[in-house]
Order: structure tokens, then C-alpha cells, then sequence
């Protein structure tokens, strides 16, 4: 098998630092209100200086994994996600009301375990998929034994509860191992059965992603009034926008500007034009990531480079499609934009593995992919 060096993808590069630095800016903007509110008067950068610290190990995970063979994150594949399911299991016996039950504290560090349960998920499908994609397509190695592998931890993300993560981890792995090799009715079997289970769990009316979901269609409910909130803003940016800092919206007429409702601060002060770019811009991630799996011929490289674009694309799409009243408000964070954490250092590690996979190219032969690996 032979390796060849090539230039990393500074396409793939040069459109993070823009989101970044553009995710600043915005940040900037959207919170100053919010900052003010929290810290009585005192600050108008509270967010954006505490987002500005969460770079240092941004940026140590970023050069580490830039260069790290990420080949050998396969003997750590399986450890990954068996550490992840304790830490969720964790999570959930330590004792939490409402959203801190998602968030796992170790002395000053905080993090949220759905966000490691995601990268390890899909760690876990392109280790599991390298090592048997000869089987893909038999049910048991194509579905049921990668699922059963997966589902514990599924759960407890669940239990949380957090619903919206769930559904998303799940539609990618069902993406991987669809593209990996198992076959279209088996897909589609276990994904009726998957939506019949969701659709079963929100006939309990205890269940807030029920009510989330009625409330999307109840014109005077409080989660309603937020994606009314977000249209107005985004009706008046116009074309061009108000111009920078000069959002109205954001004095406390829109909730959760700063985390989940940013899109529609962008769309009120730089207009339907640079939102439009923020949306052709992560459109240009999973483009790459396609790029960058098509390009590695390695198996491994490929499930890990289209998980993590799929990834990033899917929570870009959900966050914006509930700003723009297409979808029930979720919660989802707008990659590399919203305020946050351990959302932004996971797809942070994403794009830096997936910067060290564009650095490589094996060649060897290999038929029946479902990528048409060419050989």
C-alpha cells in the first residue's frame, strides 16, 4: 500500500478561519445587550471574552491533530466510545436539574458529553466499517451489531434528555453505514422502526419534544413568539441588513441571541446577502469533506472525512431551519457561530482530522464500494 503526501486543503482551511473570524464579529454584536443584562451594567464583551478563551485549547487541538496520524485514532476507536458511554452514564447519576443533566463538570472544566458522544459515535462507525466492509452488506455486521454498539449511549443522550442530538447522531450513523455498505432495505427498515419509536415516545405527553413540536403549530405559544421573533429580524435586514451592531432584535426582543438565534442577528444586520454566504460556506465544508473522503482511498479516512462534514452540515441546516420557521425550535448551536464551548472544540477537532486526512493518499484496490473508490 503506498502513501502519498499531498498539500493540505486550504480551501477546506480557509473557510473555517472566515467562519471563525466571522463567528466573532457576530458574537460581538448579538450579546453586548445579553452581556450587559448579566453582568449588571459592568461589561458589554462578558460572551465574547469568555468564547475568546476557549481558543488556547482550541488551537492545542488543532495543531496536535493537524499532525497526529489519524490512523492510529483506530486503536482508540472502541475506548472512545465505551469512555463516552461512562461519562454519560455519569452525567446522568450525578445528580442535575433540567439542562444541567447534559453537562458534565470537573473542577473549572465544563463540557457537554452529547457533543463527545457525537465525534466518538462517528470514530467508532468509520473504525467499525474499515474492519468489515466486506460484510456491510449481511444485516447483523451491516446493521444490528454497529447499532447495538451505539444505541447505549444513544439512550442516554436521550435521557437527558436531549432529543434533537439524538436524531441527529442517529441520522448519521444510519448516513455512515448506509454509505459504508449496508444495504438500502435494511436502511429503510430500521429507519421506519426508528421513526415509529420516536413518534411512540412523544405520544407521552410528559415529553418536552412533544410539546415543542405542538407548540410549532400553535401560533400563540412562547416557543412560537422566538421563530416570529427571528422572521421579523430576518424581514428587517432586507437584501444588505441594517448594518453591523445595529440589530434591533437583540434588545431583548429575541431571546438567545448569542447561542441559538444568532442566524437571524446575522440576517438582521448584514441582510439575506451574507446570510446567504453563511449558508453557501457550510454547503463548501461537506462539498470538501467529500473532496477530502474521495481523494484518501482509505476506507477509514473516507467514513471519518463524510461524518464529520455530514456532522457540521447537519447542525448549520437544523439551527438555520428553526431560525427561518422551518423546524420546531431544537436548540441546535450554528457551528463555529454560536456561543459555546464544547460544541465549538469538537468541530474544531473535526475539521482538524479532517485537515490531516486531505494531507494523505493511499492507493490500493478495492471493489464494490459504494463510493467507487477507483482502484
Amino acid at each position: 500500500m503506498n502513501i502519498k503526501k499531498l498539500n493540505q486543503d486550504y480551501y477546506l482551511l480557509g473557510s473555517i478561519i472566515f467562519l471563525i473570524i466571522f463567528g466573532l464579529v457576530m458574537l460581538f454584536s448579538a450579546s453586548w445587550v445579553k452581556s450587559l443584562e448579566v453582568t449588571n451594567g459592568e461589561s458589554r464583551s462578558y460572551f465574547f471574552s469568555s468564547q475568546l478563551l476557549k481558543f488556547l485549547p482550541a488551537l492545542m487541538i488543532f495543531i496536535f491533530f493537524s499532525f497526529f496520524n489519524y490512523r492510529k485514532l483506530q486503536k482508540i476507536a472502541i475506548l472512545s466510545l465505551i469512555t463516552t458511554f461512562i461519562l454519560l452514564l455519569y452525567t446522568k447519576l450525578q445528580g442535575c436539574d433540567l439542562d444541567s443533566c447534559r453537562w458534565l463538570s470537573i473542577g473549572p472544566i465544563s463540557f457537554q458529553t452529547s457533543d463527545l458522544a457525537r465525534f466518538s459515535i462517528i470514530l467508532f462507525l468509520a473504525d467499525y466499517i474499515d474492519k468489515n466492509q466486506k460484510k456491510m452488506i449481511n444485516f447483523d455486521k451491516g446493521i444490528l451489531i454497529p447499532l447495538l454498539w451505539i444505541l447505549p449511549s444513544c439512550i442516554l443522550v436521550l435521557l437527558q434528555p436531549d432529543n434533537s442530538t439524538t436524531l441527529i447522531i442517529m441520522s448519521i450513523a444510519i448516513i455512515m453505514l448506509f454509505i459504508g455498505g449496508a444495504s438500502f432495505p435494511q436502511i429503510l427498515t430500521i429507519s421506519i422502526l426508528g421513526i415509529s419509536s420516536v413518534g411512540f415516545m412523544l405520544l407521552n405527553k410528559g415529553n418536552y419534544a412533544l410539546s415543542r413540536i405542538t407548540s410549532f403549530f400553535n401560533e400563540s405559544s412562547v416557543v412560537n413568539y422566538q421563530s416570529d421573533q427571528a422572521i421579523i429580524g430576518l424581514q428587517q435586514g432586507g437584501f444588505w441588513g441594517l448594518g453591523v451592531g445595529k440589530s434591533v432584535q437583540k434588545y431583548n426582543y429575541l431571546p438567545e441571541t448569542h447561542t441559538d438565534f444568532i442566524f437571524a442577528i446575522i440576517g438582521e444586520e448584514l441582510g439575506f446577502f451574507w446570510g446567504m454566504m453563511l449558508i453557501l460556506t457550510y454547503a463548501f465544508i461537506l462539498i470538501r469533506a467529500v473532496q477530502i473522503a474521495k481523494r484518501s482511498n482509505d476506507i477509514f479516512g473516507i467514513m471519518l472525512s463524510l461524518g464529520f462534514g455530514i456532522s457540521i452540515t447537519i447542525y448549520a441546516l437544523i439551527n438555520i431551519g428553526v431560525v427561518i420557521g422551518l423546524l420546531p425550535v431544537t436548540g441546535v448551536p450554528l457551528p463555529f457561530i454560536s456561543y459555546g464551548g464544547s460544541s465549538f472544540l469538537i468541530n474544531i477537532l473535526m475539521i482538524a482530522i479532517l485537515l490531516n486526512i486531505s494531507k494523505s493518499k493511499r492507493e490500493f484496490k478495492l471493489k464494490n464500494w459504494r463510493l467507487k473508490v477507483n482502484a
